[in-house]
């Protein structure tokens, strides 16, 4: 099936376009003359209702004789066009029923009804009733009756609901009639406007166009009139002939280009070998790199076993020199001093040890925590943000100055916050807070992260245990910051649930409490 032309698809979606525009038109009207009729008749029943509550009070003390004739009389001036009337009278119980006009238990004033009737204002509203027949709209409409500004009551009526009429109806036909006909009118209009004014040109550009594919740069598309099509239509020409002009340079300079891309091969391949070298180096940078850390690791690790063997290593050493000194037996105590050489030996093992993987001692001195928190956060402040984690302080005014080394003590907090990152790769709330209390200050760092599991929570401070992916993490962060803190006569701890986040506690000595305490020693 050939497929439509441009402009007669146009017209077909124009026509669909404004057709349904126009039914939506006629469905408004249509709704909208209704809603009118309707609420018309509505207002005529509140009318109604409330003229009839004016004629029951208009008196004094009716009597129900009286009541009655009085909206039989009312009924029947209206040309049985009201199908029902009660009347209902205010008693301690509520709404009591007076009088009816008609046997219909159906109509009753809904509870809702009471509250505008009660305030003086009438009601009507559209009812369906059900019949032996079927199902007949009515309208209802209720009014108060008030007597000295009391309410004493209430009248209800109900008249027939009128659909459509005649007028109404006629005003939708002749709109459809004339609507169908301005549809028509304009599809045509817009036919020939697509077909001539507008698909002409593209239909001449076109077919140039196709020439040009085809390997014919001598083609030229016609300029019918001095519009955008023509100015398309001079611009594509001039297109065509820059196009001309470029296959002749392109032409001119092939060969040029092939020469070119034979040296740039040549030296290209240079550049290959060269980048291979650098490779190469790169790569022995990177193990010796990788030998580096291990050896800083087997350092730690070291010096954390020096420090556990040294110990032990003195208990034993004192008392084999408690068993020289108590024994007399001349081959005991060359044993003895044998074990004692060897202990001796192990001794200055251990000591060379420590000494080789020591850490430098901290510089202690007044230290404001506060001040070096906040030095810590600025420069920090664009990884957290990046990371998408909000930083919250609750820093103690008027913190005592503690003894210590800025530049291990930024180490710590530095730690602290890179595990609390890693703890939150989708972003959190990071909170740190400073108390002081009992001769130290505390330093609290809480996180939503992750949170530490029951399991590992004891290993965190071991030297080179991490839970990280492997080339992310040495495990030697929380080790040294729990050394700088013993270093600093201070410690921390941990408290976490998991998938609740992790709290670390430090805790560091004040000066004057450290210096007392350092005199107390002496």
């Amino acid at each position: 099936m050939k497929p439509l032309k441009l402009y007669t698809r146009m017209t077909l979606w124009t026509a669909v376009v404004l057709t349904l525009v126009l039914l939506l038109f006629v469905y408004f009207f249509a709704t909208k003359v209704k809603s009118l009729e309707l609420q018309d008749q509505e207002q005529r029943a509140m009318i109604w209702a409330t003229q009839l509550a004016n004629v029951l009070t208009y008196g004094s003390s009716l009597t129900t004789s009286e009541l009655q004739a009085r909206a039989w009389k009312f009924k029947d001036d209206r040309e049985g066009q009201i199908q029902q009337i009660r009347i209902y009278g205010q008693t301690n119980k509520g709404l009591t029923e007076v009088i009816r006009l008609e046997q219909d238990e159906r109509e009753v004033i809904a509870a809702a009804d009471l509250v505008p009737l009660k305030r003086g204002e009438p009601v009507a509203h559209l009812r369906v009733r059900t019949t032996d027949t079927g199902t007949a709209s009515v309208i209802y409409a209720a009014a108060p009756i008030f007597e000295n500004n009391d309410f004493r009551g209430a009248v209800s009526l109900t008249t027939t609901a009128v659909e459509f009429s005649d007028l109404p109806q006629r005003i939708t036909s002749i709109a459809i009639a004339l609507l169908a006909f301005a549809v028509l009118v304009i599809t045509g209009l817009f036919y020939v406007l697509f077909s001539q004014v507008l698909y002409k040109p593209v239909e001449d550009l076109l077919r140039t166009m196709s020439a040009v594919r085809a390997g014919n740069l001598e083609a030229a598309a016609p300029v019918r009139v001095r519009d955008e099509f023509g100015q398309l239509a001079v611009s594509f020409n001039h297109m065509i002939a820059r196009l001309r002009a470029m296959t002749s340079e392109r032409e001119a300079y092939q060969k040029q280009l092939e020469g070119r891309v034979q040296e740039a091969t040549l030296a290209l391949a240079e550049r290959n070998t060269q980048l291979e070298e650098a490779n190469t180096t790169l790569f022995e940078y990177q193990r010796e790199l990788t030998k580096f850390e291990r050896l800083a690791a087997a350092g730690q690790l070291a010096a954390q076993f020096a420090h556990e063997v040294g110990t032990p290593l003195n208990l034993i050493s004192g008392h084999v020199q408690l068993l020289t000194a108590r024994t007399t037996d001349a081959k005991t105590c060359e044993r003895l001093e044998l074990i004692s050489a060897q202990i001796a030996r192990i001794e200055r093992i251990v000591r060379n040890m420590l000494d080789a993987t020591r850490r430098p001692q901290p510089q202690l001195e007044p230290l404001d925590l506060n001040l070096l928190l906040r030095r810590i956060f600025e420069v920090t402040a664009p990884t957290l943000a990046a990371h998408q984690v909000e930083l919250q302080t609750d820093f103690a005014p008027g913190l005592p100055l503690i003894s210590g080394d800025g530049e291990q003590l930024q180490q710590v907090f530095i730690n602290l916050i890179n595990n609390s990152l890693d703890a939150m790769p989708a972003g959190g709330q990071l909170h740190f807070s400073t108390a002081a209390a009992n001769g130290f200050v505390a330093v609290h760092c809480r996180d939503t992260g992750e949170g530490i599991k029951d399991e590992i929570k004891a290993r965190i401070f071991d030297p080179l245990f991490t839970t990280k992916p492997a080339g992310r993490g040495s495990g030697l962060g929380l080790s040294v910051v729990q050394q700088i803190l013993r270093e600093h006569g201070g410690n921390i701890t941990v408290a976490s649930t998991p998938g609740a986040g992790a709290e670390f506690q430090l805790r560091l000595p004040i000066a004057e409490e450290r210096a007392n305490t350092a005199q107390q020693k002496v």
